[in-house]
């Protein structure tokens, strides 16, 4: 029993010592590691590109109206048609809005001290946007004073 307890410790300190196989075992550990780490890299990328293009889309929309478009289903069309790589389940929409001293007012009607009402269009877009790993649902929100 004792010479088997002194083969066993034998054995266990060649294996502990030996070098071979080391670098596979590593190698073994390292390449799931650095696979997660590529694949959530070019998740990440591909989500920053998509807002980009979201951004953008949603800029075109807003120049319209900025340019003197009125027509918000025209502004909409126009926000897609920029939208490069648009999503399946990608969605923009415009709207004009007005305000007179702060409260919304019918954007025909002149304001109670005669003054024009101030005009805004809100744009909005939204899709889910990501890879294999990592997906979300990105939401861009534009507003600006027209008139």
């Amino acid at each position: 029993m004792e010479n088997r307890a002194k083969t066993m410790r034998r054995l266990f300190r060649k294996f502990v010592t030996s070098k071979q196989g080391t670098a596979a075992i590593e190698f073994a550990i390292i390449v799931p590691a650095l696979t997660v780490i590529v694949v959530t890299l070019a998740d990440v990328a591909t989500i920053a590109t998509g807002m980009g293009e979201m951004e953008t889309a949603a800029r075109a929309a807003i120049q319209y109206a900025m340019n003197g478009g009125t027509d918000m289903t025209v502004a909409t069309t126009q926000g897609l048609n920029a939208w490069d790589n648009e999503p399946s389940d990608g969605a923009l929409s415009a709207e004009a809005s007005c305000t007179c001293s702060g409260s919304a007012a019918d954007c025909e009607t002149p304001c109670s001290d005669n003054s024009v009402p101030e005009e805004f269009v809100t744009v909005t877009a939204s899709a889910t946007m990501g890879g294999s790993i990592i997906r979300r649902t990105e939401n861009f929100t534009e507003k600006v004073r027209v008139r």
